[in-house]
C-alpha cells in the first residue's frame, strides 16, 4: 500500500512570488489545476520551491495551503531537513500537523567533510525515530556541497521501519540504490530527474520527482504510464523528447527556467525570490521559441 501511496510523478512544487511575497493565490491555482492531472502527489519546500529562501511561518503555510486544497488521491511529501536532527525533527513535527503525509529530508552539509557514513546513518536514524511520518531521504549533491549518500549506506538505512524510501538527484547510478536495499524492506527508489527517469524504472524505480512536472505534468505522467504498460518504444521516444527539453528549459535555466516555462504555459511561477534572479527579455523570448517549436504554444 504505501509503494501505491509512492509509486509515480511528483512535482517539486514551485513557490510563486510576486513582489518578494509568496503568491499564495497562484499556488493554490496550481495546486486545483494539477488535481486534475494523473500526478501521484505534490513535494512542496525542495529545492525548486526555494525552501531556503523561505522562513519557518511561510513553509508551513504553504503545507498547510497545500493540504487543504489537494484532491484525496494526491499524496503529499514534505521537504523538512535542516542542519542538525534535532531540528529536522521538530521541524518534521511541524509539518505533519499542518498535513505533511511524508517527510524528504536533504543531507545535512554545512559540515560537509564530516557528513561520513556513520554520520549519515545516525543522522537519519534519529530522525526517523522521532518522526510522525515516514521518511524519505533526499540525495542531491549539487544542492548539499557534495555530500551523497552510499549505497552501504542506504542498505543499512533501508532496514528502519519508518524510512520508506529515497530521492535521487545525484551523478550516482540509481539502480545502484535499488539493488542496495535489503530483500524483504519497504522501501523505494524515486529519480530526482527526467534525464535518469525512465532508466530508473527500468531498474526498479517506482517514480520521480521530477521538475519538468510543473509545466508538463500529463507528459512526465504517461512516460511512466507507457513503461508500464511495457510500450517500449513509445516511452523511449518520449523520455528522449523530455531529456531534450529538460536541457534547454530546467537544465539551462534552474529554477527560474521551470518559473518562466510555468508562467507561459498558464500556471503561477511567478518569480524566484532573491538571490535568484528571473530569467531575462532575452532569456524569456528563447525559452519561449523552444515550447514554440515543440508545439506548445501558438
Amino acid at each position: 500500500m504505501l509503494k501505491d501511496t509512492l509509486a509515480g510523478v511528483f512535482p517539486p512544487v514551485m513557490t510563486p512570488f510576486q513582489g518578494g511575497k509568496i503568491d499564495f493565490a497562484g499556488l493554490e491555482a496550481n495546486i486545483l489545476r494539477m488535481n486534475g492531472t494523473r500526478l501521484r502527489g505534490y513535494m512542496p519546500l525542495g529545492s525548486n520551491g526555494e525552501f531556503r529562501s523561505l522562513t519557518d511561518e511561510e513553509a508551513l503555510k504553504v503545507v498547510r495551503l497545500i493540504a487543504d486544497r489537494k484532491a484525496a488521491d494526491k499524496t503529499l511529501m514534505v521537504g523538512t531537513g535542516r542542519e542538525s536532527a534535532y531540528a529536522t525533527i521538530e521541524f518534521t513535527k511541524k509539518a505533519a500537523d499542518q498535513g505533511a503525509e511524508f517527510a524528504s529530508v536533504l543531507t545535512p552539509h554545512y559540515y560537509a567533510k564530516k557528513m561520513d557514513d556513520q554520520a549519515l546513518i545516525r543522522f537519519f536514524t534519529q530522525v526517523a525515530d522521532a518522526s510522525p511520518v515516514p521518511v524519505l531521504m533526499y540525495c542531491a549533491p549539487g544542492f548539499a556541497a557534495g555530500v551523497i549518500l552510499s549505497p552501504a549506506a542506504v542498505a543499512e538505512l533501508a532496514r528502519h521501519p519508518n524510512i520508506l524510501g529515497m530521492k535521487d538527484t545525484s551523478q550516482e547510478d540509481i539502480a545502484g540504490y535499488v539493488k542496495a536495499v535489503p530483500p524483504g524492506a519497504e522501501f523505494h527508489v524515486l529519480a530526482g530527474s527526467v534525464t535518469k527517469f525512465l532508466y530508473g524504472l527500468r531498474n526498479g524505480t517506482v517514480g520521480g520527482v521530477l521538475s519538468m512536472a510543473n509545466y508538463f505534468p500529463e507528459l512526465c505522467c504517461e512516460l511512466q504510464d507507457l513503461f508500464m504498460e511495457g510500450k517500449t518504444a513509445e516511452a523511449e521516444k518520449l523520455s528522449s523528447r523530455l531529456v531534450a527539453l529538460n536541457a534547454r528549459t530546467t537544465g539551462k535555466h534552474g529554477v527560474a527556467g521551470v518559473k518562466g516555462a510555468m508562467n507561459l504555459l498558464g500556471y503561477a511561477g511567478g518569480e524566484p525570490r532573491v538571490p535568484l534572479l528571473p530569467l531575462g527579455p532575452g532569456e524569456m523570448e528563447e525559452l519561449r521559441a523552444v515550447l514554440r517549436d515543440e508545439g506548445f504554444l501558438p
